[in-house]
């Protein structure tokens, strides 16, 4: 039975996707700073906080004998603290280093130990069984647009969009290990400000992961219809 570990266990995307994963057979790990009694009484917990990526190589070595080893990891942790438009150096430094720990350092982190356990599991016959290993991270628009009070978010965003775009374009493209960006979307291409759907999330996760082949690394979607191609273009999200 394979395990999968998803990092920022909200209660609408990482629930519902650790709850998808967990009705198609994988033995499901969550981690977050707080325990939510849905996670208890249904999935194996460990406390984490993202903003210390020194820590990330504990979470993993807990996974790995709590549960097992992660053939699938999704790393759903973000911060974002708003700026005003006009001061976009207000963020103390302290509360910056912790965005872009939680939005890009851990990410990071989170990678290399993914990498890891897919090298383990590859070395064990039959370990990523016909479907490989998958690393998904759930991301936004921020990686191709700006926006008033989301310069320190758009930073860490982009930080992680480059990291995964590298590993999926230039690192591993020969090995059965495929990363992911997601981006839901509206019907027309523009961004979900409010409103993401955990459902929608869960169910191409879950087809990414169930996928042997690698797919477009930016997969931007749309509810009800999975992956769809944007034109990629440079736009300013309006003010609030």
């Amino acid at each position: 039975m394979p395990t999968a570990l998803i990092i920022g266990a909200g209660s609408r995307i990482g629930h519902a996707t650790a709850t998808a994963f967990a009705g198609a057979g994988y033995k499901v790990a969550v981690a977050s700073r707080t325990v939510k009694p849905q996670d208890i009484s249904t999935f194996t917990h460990f406390v984490f906080d993202a903003a210390k990526p020194e820590t990330i190589g504990g979470l993993f070595e807990s996974v790995r004998k709590t549960v097992g080893i992660p053939s699938v990891v999704i790393y759903n942790a973000y911060a974002s603290h708003h700026t005003k438009p006009e001061t976009p150096f207000e963020t103390p430094l302290n509360v910056f280093s912790e965005d872009m720990n939680v939005n890009a350092t851990s990410v990071w982190a989170s990678a290399r130990e993914s990498v890891q356990c897919f090298e383990d599991l590859s070395s064990e016959k039959g370990g990523l069984g016909t479907e490989g290993a998958t690393f998904i991270f759930t991301g936004n628009m921020l990686n191709d647009t700006v926006g008033p009070g989301f310069l320190p978010f758009g930073m860490g965003k982009t930080a992680a969009a480059h990291l995964v775009k590298y590993l999926a374009l230039i690192a591993y493209p020969g090995k059965p290990y495929k990363f992911y960006w997601g981006d839901q979307r509206l019907a027309d291409g523009v961004p979900m400000y409010t409103g993401l759907s955990g459902p929608a999330h869960a169910e191409l996760y879950l087809s990414l992961a169930k996928d042997p082949e690698q797919g477009p690394w930016q997969q931007t979607f749309v509810e009800g219809k999975g992956y769809v191609e944007f034109p990629r273009r440079e736009f300013a999200i309006p003010g609030q």
